[in-house]
């Protein structure tokens, strides 16, 4: 038997597969179409069958496009302000933020609209606390305001407040023409302040030039008045000059409180007559009119300066019993005085006591006795 040839051979290993019979191009069914594209429903499921997956980037960019909010339209216009109620809205909700702005929302509207006296009122105290008197004054002067038409008494009262309250005496000298040039004539509240205010200045003839001016205008002094005036002067050392309004108060039916006496007491120990300030404390209990803790840390503290220690540790024994407490200033120079003076024991009650009354804070109290102490052992070295 003869050999096949090796082409032969190869020829008859055919595979398996190769054996079926490939399918034709026209007996394959063509594929499905791709689904449309068009928008989802409503609920955003597909038409048919199971939703797709979402991979997290597609699940995060759902996400983000539901928290877009909606796109910002035309701006709105601003409806123009027609009625007064409209205005004070207007100018309520611009004040705070911007008084210039209130301000010309104001002048914007008249003559057509009425101003609202609270509106007004608002801009002025705003005008007097953020800038000055001079501002609220052109503001009225730009207002159809008029002697025949004069601003409301309620807002210009306002006004007058504000300027009370900064206690500036340069800006309620200029208040007192603004009030005059609109028929309103300042009280004994914008006087006071006004005195206050040169008080706090240390001006003892502007604190009188008020009165004066006080009394020109036919405006009478009041308890306020009476108690700034001993209070200015006293503490500028006329101690005689301010104890001549006690007189003047009684003339008037007015009687001085623990106000007007403590004043007067602080002004005589500044000018070192302790021992006569405490003969104006048992005046003072004589006309019924009781001593508060600040009557007794005053003379406290004067009668310790005068070097009066026996009657400084009496009016301490007048603060013990009637359970007032003591002033941080009293007890350190009381504690002082009296370790200066080697009375150590009667310095460790009067710490005990500013302790058990809770005058001042433990800190306070130790530190302010050790500092003695250690002044006293220095001393005595």
């Amino acid at each position: 038997m003869g050999r096949v040839p090796a082409q032969a051979m190869r020829a008859a290993k055919v595979p398996r597969h190769a054996l079926v019979p490939k399918p034709s191009a026209a007996s394959t069914p063509p594929p499905p179409p791709p689904p449309p594209r068009g928008p989802r429903p409503a609920d955003g499921k597909p038409p048919h069958g199971k939703p797709p997956r979402r991979t997290p980037r597609a699940a995060s960019e759902h996400a983000g496009a539901l928290a877009l909010p909606d796109r910002p339209g035309p701006p709105a216009e601003k409806r123009p302000i027609t009625t007064p109620a409209e205005l004070s809205a207007a100018i309520r909700a611009a004040v705070d933020a911007d008084v210039d702005a209130a301000a010309s929302l104001a002048l914007k509207a008249a003559p057509t609209i009425p101003l609202p006296a609270q509106s007004l009122a608002l801009i002025l105290r705003r005008l007097a606390a953020h800038r000055s008197v001079a501002a609220a004054r052109d503001l009225l002067a730009a207002l159809p305001y008029s002697a025949d038409n004069p601003a409301p008494r309620p807002a210009l009262l306002a006004l007058a407040d504000a300027c009370c309250r900064r206690g500036d005496p340069r800006e309620i000298g200029q208040l007192l023409p603004v009030l005059a040039d609109h028929g309103v004539r300042a009280d004994a509240h914008v006087y006071n302040a006004l005195m206050k205010g040169h008080c706090a200045d240390s001006d003892t003839a502007g604190l009188l030039g008020v009165l004066r001016r006080m009394k020109d205008d036919g405006v009478d002094p009041d308890l306020v008045t009476y108690n700034t005036l001993v209070y200015g002067l006293a503490r500028a050392g006329l101690v005689a000059k301010a104890r001549t309004y006690l007189d003047a108060m009684a003339a008037q039916g007015l009687f001085p409180d623990v106000i007007t006496y403590t004043s007067l007491m602080n002004g005589m120990c500044v000018k070192g007559d302790a021992l006569g300030a405490l003969k104006l404390l048992e005046e003072m209990q004589a006309n019924g009119c009781e001593p508060n803790d600040r009557t007794y840390n005053t003379l406290l503290m004067g009668l310790c300066r005068n070097r009066k220690l026996d009657k400084a540790f009496e009016v301490y024994k007048s603060i013990v019993g009637a359970g007032m407490k003591l002033e941080p200033p009293a007890y350190a120079t009381f504690i002082r005085a009296l370790c200066r003076a080697g009375r150590v024991p009667d310095a460790y009650e009067v710490f005990d006591y500013g302790i058990e009354s809770k005058s001042i804070p433990q800190a306070t109290a130790y530190s302010e006795l050790e500092s003695s102490l250690k002044w006293l052992r220095k001393m005595k070295a």
